[in-house]
């Protein structure tokens, strides 16, 4: 006869470290904590595109807009036409460098996210466009803007009922 198996106590982990205790959530999702200047950058490159989006005459309608997906970087109205806005920036190279960042997993997500604002907020009747803005910050300081209207389509099943 054959011993009875050890209990396994499932309820035991490993302990975490200092830094994963510090920054919960991103350690959770084993994502590295994003630093201060990083959000320093992305904040800096939003307010840029912000700036660039109301020269063109659109309308801001939501900045930075939290939902329970994550978050969108710009929402404008250009006429009718609700758009969302992927800000992306780099410190170097060219601007289609990062415009190609924002993937398909990407585009999935500010599509879900996009289709869960319009709802949120009474927007259906109006059209959505998925826009991207790429800044490079070159060394002289003078940044270069590049605009990619209709960069992607809707990339979420089921179209634009979600």
């Amino acid at each position: 006869m054959a011993p009875p198996p050890i209990p396994v106590d499932s309820s035991h982990q490993q302990p975490r470290t200092w830094w994963r205790r510090w920054w919960g959530v991103a350690a959770a999702q084993h994502q590295p904590p994003r630093t201060w200047w990083r959000r320093w950058w992305g904040d800096r490159a939003e307010r840029l595109a912000w700036r660039w989006a109301r020269k063109k005459g659109w309308k801001l309608v939501a900045r930075n807009a939290s939902c329970p997906l994550g978050e969108i970087d710009l929402v404008v109205l250009d006429g009718r036409t609700l758009v969302v806005v992927e800000v992306r920036s780099r410190q170097s190279g060219h601007p289609d460098d990062a415009a190609r960042s924002v993937n398909l997993e990407k585009q999935r997500r500010v599509s879900r996210m996009a289709l869960w604002f319009r709802k949120r907020h009474g927007l259906q009747a109006l059209d959505l466009r998925f826009d991207v803005v790429a800044i490079i910050w070159p060394a002289n300081g003078t940044a270069i803007i590049q605009h990619h209207p209709h960069a992607f389509n809707l990339a979420v099943p089921g179209g634009m009922d979600g």
